[in-house]
């Protein structure tokens, strides 16, 4: 009798202190597109601004860090929506299906990668990695939650930066290149 009462106090006790994940009952791919939509928008402002200011010579320490803060503002937002948001059940039917969240998120990550690896490239910035030691911590929890909110969209997202991940290590992204492509366990 003692020994079924402690048993079930350790039961109790362990499931308590075990993490609780919300179970995936719910299709929220319309509410996360309404947070992915605007930071996709955001870098496509900032990655023409971006290639503009490099066209024109006019790309300095300055001017990328005032994009960069303008993205980055972007992504701490965008964190914070999908940390409020239910992680979705998702669906391959209903739009916007799974597939199309990866393709945006894909596509703007490929979009911030691709406008910064000019610049690596250009060597016009003293500072890019300073500036990208501070974007990276950023860049990467927006993929983490991501990845925590829509899961069944990050296979499409990890499949559009297959060829852009080289970028992330040029440029100093690691921790956002640990995100995307987690090291196998």
């Amino acid at each position: 009798m003692l020994l079924s009462h402690l048993f079930s106090l350790a039961f109790i006790s362990a499931a308590c202190a075990s993490t609780l994940n919300v179970r995936q009952t719910t299709n929220t791919n319309a509410a996360i597109r309404t947070i992915i939509d605007p930071l996709d928008m955001t870098a496509r402002i900032v990655a023409s601004t971006l290639n503009t200011l490099q066209a024109n010579h006019s790309l300095n320490s300055v001017t990328l860090a005032t994009q960069l803060t303008i993205l980055e503002a972007r992504l701490q937002s965008a964190t914070t929506q999908l940390a409020n948001t239910t992680t979705s059940a998702g669906s391959v039917t209903v739009s916007p299906t799974n597939d199309e969240l990866g393709d945006t998120f894909g596509e703007t990550m490929q979009l911030v990668t691709t406008s910064l690896s000019g610049i690596s490239a250009q060597g016009s910035v003293s500072d890019f990695a300073s500036q990208m030691s501070t974007l990276d911590p950023i860049f990467a929890a927006t993929v983490k939650q991501f990845k925590t909110t829509a899961p069944l969209s990050v296979k499409i997202a990890q499949t559009l930066m297959l060829d852009a991940q080289q970028f992330l290590i040029t440029e100093g992204l690691t921790e956002t290149q640990a995100a995307i492509f987690p090291p196998p366990a």
